[in-house]
């Protein structure tokens, strides 16, 4: 589960940046993948689970939402009940950004604004985001988490929206671009086709030298492991890179 996924070393994490480019895709390139569920359930491919996932009673994101609407509103509910994590966590994240807002890699990304997607109360707009960003945007699917924000967030003015979507569906506004696009531990509750969608609408949501920071944990082999729990795939690295190259 995402609690399964988030208690992790963080040796399984990866923080990386997407490439800015147009969608090509192969749909054979991840066609050697397989792996197998939390109820022991084994997938040959990628297509056999996903064809088996999407046509399952409930729904994948009306699960996941059910999922994550009967978790507390609290730092330690959105880590899974390892609230211990999470000054480790921002300390980690917090190294990794400043590398890129002092120019180490090259120009400096700029601090004006930033995205924090699949924010729940957010834990890391308040901790990392607020303090580094002029402004940050707030996207989450779960509408309690997204109330709960508001009285979480000691400086709120400094959010500019709340958007109360899944990732699956929204679309960045067109008058608004961003330095940093900041998404922890929730790309496995996307689909394969919806992760290519979501990653290359995010390219175009960038402003020049913005950056795009996914912070994932990984399986630890070349499987995915699909938990039905809370409806999400942990993907291997190389997973994660083919969907990449899916995105330009």
């Amino acid at each position: 589960s995402t609690k399964k996924r988030q208690k992790q070393s963080a040796e399984n994490e990866e923080a990386s940046t997407a490439p800015s480019a147009e969608l090509a895709a192969d749909a054979d390139d991840t066609a050697g993948f397989k792996g197998a569920d939390s109820d022991g359930k084994k997938y040959a491919t990628l297509d056999d689970m996903w064809d088996h996932e999407l046509r399952e009673q409930g729904g994948w994101y009306e699960k996941a939402n059910s999922y994550w609407t009967g978790v507390d509103a609290s730092v330690d509910g959105m880590l899974g009940g390892f609230q211990r994590i999470h000054d480790e966590d921002i300390k980690g994240s917090r190294q990794f950004l400043n590398e890129f807002l002092t120019g180490k890699h090259g120009p400096k990304v700029g601090n004006a604004r930033a995205i924090d997607c699949g924010a729940g109360i957010g834990r890391i707009t308040k901790a990392l985001l607020l303090p580094l960003f002029q402004t940050v945007d707030m996207l989450e699917q779960c509408a309690p988490f997204v109330e709960r924000a508001k009285t979480y967030i000691d400086d709120v003015d400094r959010v500019g929206h709340f958007y109360n979507h899944g990732m699956q569906e929204f679309t960045f506004p067109a008058d608004i671009k961003y330095n940093v696009i900041w998404i922890q531990w929730v790309a496995g509750h996307l689909t394969d086709t919806d992760f290519i969608a979501f990653m290359t609408k995010c390219q175009g949501a960038l402003t020049e030298n913005g950056i795009i920071v996914l912070k994932e944990n990984n399986s630890t082999t070349d499987e995915f492991v699909v938990d039905k729990e809370d409806s999400s795939v942990t993907r291997s690295d190389r997973h994660i890179q083919t969907l990449f190259k899916k995105c330009g």
